[in-house]
């Protein structure tokens, strides 16, 4: 049986980051930022249908600074901000242990840290007539 979607392996468009037939874009290295962080953005705001019980939550974004290190192979180092290596980011740990001890050291974690360019992506989408989380698919 002939597989339902292929890749097409030639196709390449410079302006919109298309390298062999694959969309690059800002991420974890295979989740792309939108759907990592529009839903979380929309949960943190006012009580709405996607919240309803208006329970807070915050986006901390980790921009990746991937390392190679001998001493840990496979991975990207401590402030990786790839798919799995998120796990070991320090960052990520350091707030994991700041909310787990409600110790506010130098950065709180109660507040949103986005280095990327979410906020206006979530705009643009927002005020498409046919974008948003608030919109229905026609």
């Amino acid at each position: 049986p002939e597989a339902p979607f292929t890749i097409d392996t030639t196709a390449n468009c410079k302006s919109n980051n298309v390298q062999s037939g694959v969309r690059f874009s800002d991420g974890d290295g295979s989740v792309p930022l939108i759907s990592l962080g529009y839903m979380c953005q929309k949960w943190s705001q006012a009580k709405n249908k996607h919240n309803p019980s208006g329970i807070k939550v915050y986006t901390r974004e980790r921009k990746s600074k991937a390392q190679v290190r001998l001493s840990d192979p496979g991975r990207g180092g401590p402030a990786s901000g790839e798919h799995v290596d998120i796990l070991g980011n320090v960052g990520v740990l350091e707030d994991i242990v700041r909310i787990a001890t409600g110790f506010d050291v130098e950065e709180k974690v109660d507040e949103d840290k986005i280095v990327s360019d979410l906020k206006r992506i979530m705009e643009k989408i927002d005020g498409h007539e046919l974008g948003g989380s608030d919109n229905s698919v026609r």
